[in-house]
């Protein structure tokens, strides 16, 4: 028992210094009518609020041009010791405070290691040379610009260096995830020549610089000090370049030129109006970058709910990887809302700024995953593409067996979207007969200007092979509509130009039979379903197109092209 009580007392004793240091803060909002460049002597209050010991105070500021007056006070006595630090929460846009210590001359504070402080990262360390003694008060003028709330509170110096290294080790490690990543996607640009990586990797470069200058540990670097001294001014700069990125990697990530013409020109609205503001930035400088933060955040805001209802309607329309999209970016889109609402004043978020950084690195691990399954198989068919033994020795084409294996890397391409291809089985008409008329050398030299015709008229990344004979295989990742489009483009080329071999014209027609992909069919029966297709429509005559009955919900539509129009056909 006596051991139990000495062990008490003991822990009594040590918390009482503790207890002893720990003051409540007093804040009062002052209102005055004018700007004021001194402390008002007598002004009505407007707000009176108590901090507890070693908590924060929230002080609402609606945006105001004269700025505002806080008078502090505290219960007792602070000690010159430093164990007490009197620290200032707020947006970075707020800029240096008016700062009039107790019984003490009044001074200029910069925010984070710009200021007097050993200890911020960011924030205004507000310093006490006197400490506090009884009965003084202490004034603080701040701008009334940005319209988000202030925090104050005395906090406990040793409690405070302990968040700011677990704060500057998780910058870090969230710094470090995401220019690995960034330094991944460069090399599959390298590698591959794609845009779509190199406008994915220079996005995560931006993401990454701003995330240590919102987190103010950019001034701890050798090569991102430099930026520190115009830190609000370089965090919108880098903010405004990653937005333009992620807008054109969306807009070659979800095919919106191909599947959503609209939105496609819609986003490519966006990317100009942002590199307009982008340039006002850099020219008009601390002339502008007070109203600029507001401008940039109402532009989040619309563009955001915007953002997500596209890679949707993507995903409905069959963009490949949409569902890594949607899964990457909505989380981190739900948090830039937040941090538009934020920094607006719209919303109290203050935790959002250390959120927000990890959302994106989840978003890119989601994206990297996506984006290095897309190599692969871009890998596995630019492989099979250079295979020769896979190439027709006539015409330089893929031959079926190609084809066969370059479906099979297709279809696990978009798994997570509802991505469909096109098979379109293209037949030379009445190809006998050239041969027969002409011999099979003409014939040959037809062959090969008929596969460079058709390799003309369909989009460079389709692929083409030759089956047999004379007859063709094109394979268009695309939707029924712009598959049927792509035959009759197709047949109009064949119609409208003979060929000239030997200083003959030499007229050739094409039928066409098409089918659609099935989720999980192989590629044989795919295949199979585009040859019945042909066989179908070939009673109809030349130039004529048939689509498998079941490529639109069980209706079959065969179409017959003449050399004026195109009329049904059985």
């Amino acid at each position: 028992m006596r051991t139990l009580l000495a062990l008490l007392l003991a822990l009594v004793g040590a918390a009482l210094p503790a207890l002893a240091s720990a003051q409540a803060l007093e804040v009062e909002l002052l209102y005055t009518e004018q700007e004021l460049s001194s402390p008002p002597t007598v002004a009505p209050v407007q707000m009176r609020a108590v901090a507890e010991p070693g908590e924060y105070l929230k002080v609402p500021l609606p945006r105001r041009s004269s700025g505002y007056w806080l008078r502090l006070t505290t219960h007792a006595a602070v000690p010159r010791d430093g164990r007490q630090v009197l620290v200032l929460r707020g947006a970075q846009s707020l800029g240096p405070v008016v700062f009039h210590p107790p019984a003490s001359a009044p001074r200029v504070i910069a925010q984070g290691i710009d200021g007097p402080s050993t200890l911020l990262r960011r924030g205004w360390q507000l310093p006490l040379p006197n400490g506090w003694p009884p009965a003084t008060v202490a004034y603080l003028h701040v701008s009334g610009d940005t319209g988000q709330a202030l925090r104050l509170g005395l906090i406990d110096g040793d409690r405070l260096v302990l968040r700011e290294r677990a704060g500057a080790r998780l910058a870090s490690a969230t710094f470090t995830a995401l220019v690995l990543v960034a330094i991944f996607m460069f090399g599959l640009w390298i590698a591959l020549r794609d845009l779509l990586y190199l406008s994915y990797a220079a996005y995560l470069a931006c993401v990454a610089i701003y995330s240590m200058l919102l987190t103010g540990d950019a001034a701890e670097m050798l090569t991102l000090s430099w930026m520190a001294p115009d830190n609000l001014l370089a965090r919108m700069a880098f903010g405004t370049l990653a937005v333009i990125l992620q807008l054109i990697f969306t807009a070659r990530f979800l095919e919106l030129a191909r599947l959503m013409p609209r939105a496609a020109r819609l986003v490519s609205a966006m990317v100009w109006a942002l590199f307009g503001l982008l340039a006002v930035l850099l020219v008009g400088q601390d002339r502008v970058v007070r109203w600029y933060p507001v401008m940039i955040h109402m532009l989040l805001l619309g563009f955001m709910p915007i953002s997500v209802a596209v890679a949707i309607q993507a995903w409905r329309k069959g963009a490949s990887y949409a569902g890594h999209f949607i899964a990457g970016w909505t989380p981190l889109l739900a948090m830039a809302t937040l941090m538009a609402g934020h920094q607006l004043g719209l919303i109290d978020v203050p935790w959002i700024e250390r959120v927000l950084p990890l959302g994106a690195v989840l978003q890119s691990g989601v994206l990297a995953l996506a984006l290095s399954q897309h190599a692969a198989n871009r890998h596995r068919i630019a492989l099979l593409a250079r295979q020769s033994a896979e190439r027709d020795t006539l015409t330089g084409a893929l031959n079926r067996a190609a084809i066969e294996q370059m479906l099979a890397a297709w279809s696990q391409m978009g798994h997570l979207g509802a991505s469909r291809y096109a098979v379109l089985m293209v037949d030379l008409d009445d190809f006998a007969e050239i041969n027969a008329r002409h011999g099979y050398v003409v014939g040959d030299t037809v062959m090969q200007h008929a596969y460079t015709r058709i390799r003309g008229l369909v989009r460079p990344d389709d692929t083409v092979a030759r089956m047999e004979s004379d007859l063709f295989a094109v394979v268009s990742e695309c939707r029924l509509e712009d598959a049927e489009l792509l035959a009759h483009r197709v047949v109009d080329g064949f119609q409208q130009r003979p060929f000239n071999v030997d200083g003959h014209d030499i007229t050739v027609t094409v039928s066409i039979g098409l089918a659609m992909s099935r989720r999980g069919e192989e590629a044989d029966a795919l295949l199979r379903r585009a040859t019945e297709a042909l066989a179908g429509v070939r009673i109809a005559g030349h130039s004529s197109i048939g689509v498998a009955a079941d490529a639109r919900a069980g209706e079959g539509r065969r179409q017959r092209v003449g050399a004026t129009g195109r009329d049904e056909a059985g």
